[in-house]
């Protein structure tokens, strides 16, 4: 007997309610997008790794264990995209030329962790970017359009919480990295192994860590917010002024540093309000000098980037989606009934969301409709078909008449 294919580990088929789900984060991401004057891209999924090297950072997690790459045979090594932003900066390094460049796009990204509940080795996300201006306005845009995003999904405030914080320029995040290491060495047996090894490296990403020990060392820590200058200081009052002014709800938090090399500046997250190490749905944050690591432009940018699957955990598709949309079943009892069919072809024209089935058996035909929320069903039986007659059932009401085929009109009795 041969044996079944299974799925990789990690991965998952997206299919059914799930695809409506998806479908639907989708499309309500692209139309608020849009209203402020953003533009779709794709990039590819396969990069140099390079790219990644440089811009999320050697010593990170995602480029040093979870990246997919492997050496491709012109000697080249390439990955897996782990992420869309770098790819996005990789292209507004070459196509950018004034003002404003505003991206989105959405796509599937690959990492290898360890797969858990909502977190798989192949997920999907989607992205904004606006690159091009320094701006606290530009910055406030982008975590208002989460905002809007998360209302038009139905995902209540009292779901989930916004983290911000300010990392500063490089300049302030070079003093305060010596200041945090200061204090942190006096601790460096206690802390984790992971964050002895950063330590050296980048001090600042201890701050992420989820140890309950690293936690407990730093809550006497030195604060980023003693260690800006005066312009990043404005800066940040000024982005929490037009989130205060436009009635955001936000919460300072002062270990937020993203887990990215390439932020400064405003740092943001959208969490669910419950009580685990992996509650974030939505996160970014501004990155000057991103686009400088990888080529010899210098162009500021903000963005972030939301998990699709995790969207999809925290919202419901009620049912009268699919009456609204008069969703049809076309049910016949034999093939032929189909030839030169002017229902049909109504259908057809008024591009109604229909499908259509044939089957002798009449009573499986609306066990089906019923089965896959149709709004009505269109019947040509044997009865019928000798009469030149047809049946309309609304579904929702109980409603059911009988109609001469060829004074048929759809668009008449279909409300």
């Amino acid at each position: 007997m041969k044996r079944n294919i299974s799925l990789v580990k990690g991965t998952h088929d997206i299919h059914g309610a799930e695809m409506e789900k998806f479908e639907f984060i989708i499309e309500k991401f692209y139309s608020i997008c849009r209203n402020f004057n953003f533009k779709s891209i794709q990039t590819p999924i396969l990069e140099q790794q390079d790219l990644f090297s440089r811009t999320v950072g050697e010593q990170t997690d995602i480029v040093s264990k979870e990246m997919y790459s492997f050496l491709d045979k012109g000697e080249a090594y390439i990955c897996l995209r782990p992420e869309a932003t770098s790819s996005l900066a990789r292209f507004a390094a070459s196509n950018y030329q004034s003002g404003l460049l505003k991206l989105i796009t959405h796509g599937p990204m690959f990492r290898r962790e360890r797969p858990q509940k909502g977190r798989y080795r192949q997920f999907h996300q989607i992205n904004i970017e606006s690159i091009g201006e320094k701006s606290p306005y530009v910055d406030f845009e982008l975590i208002l359009i989460a905002k809007l995003l998360f209302d038009d999904l139905g995902i209540k405030e009292n779901k989930h919480r916004l983290l911000i914080n300010s990392l500063g320029s490089k300049e302030d995040q070079i003093k305060y990295a010596y200041e945090l290491k200061k204090y942190l060495t006096e601790f460096k047996i206690q802390l984790s192994e992971i964050s002895q090894s950063r330590l050296d490296k980048n001090p600042l990403r201890i701050l992420d860590s989820k140890d309950p020990k690293d936690s407990e060392i730093l809550v006497n820590a030195p604060k980023i917010s003693e260690h800006l200058s005066e312009e990043s200081k404005n800066y940040f009052n000024q982005v929490k002024k037009l989130l205060n002014d436009n009635k955001i709800k936000f919460f300072e938090d002062p270990k937020l540093v993203r887990g990215l090399d390439y932020y400064s500046h405003t740092a943001f997250e959208f969490q669910t309000n419950e009580d685990k190490r992996q509650n974030a749905i939505l996160a970014g944050g501004r990155y000057d000098n991103l686009i400088s690591m990888i080529s010899s432009r210098d162009i500021p940018g903000v963005g972030w980037a939301a998990g699709i699957e995790r969207l999809m955990d925290l919202i419901s598709l009620k049912d009268e989606k699919s009456e609204s949309d008069k969703k049809i079943l076309f049910a016949v009892q034999d093939e032929s009934y189909l030839n030169n069919n002017r229902i049909l072809k109504q259908i057809y024209s008024l591009r109604y969301n229909h499908e259509v089935r044939v089957s002798k058996n009449i009573k499986k035909l609306f066990s089906y409709a019923d089965k896959n929320n149709f709004s009505f069903i269109l019947l040509i039986g044997e009865e019928e078909f000798k009469n030149k007659k047809i049946i309309l059932k609304d579904l929702k009401n109980k409603n059911q008449k009988s109609f001469e085929i060829s004074k048929f009109e759809l668009k008449n009795e279909i409300r």
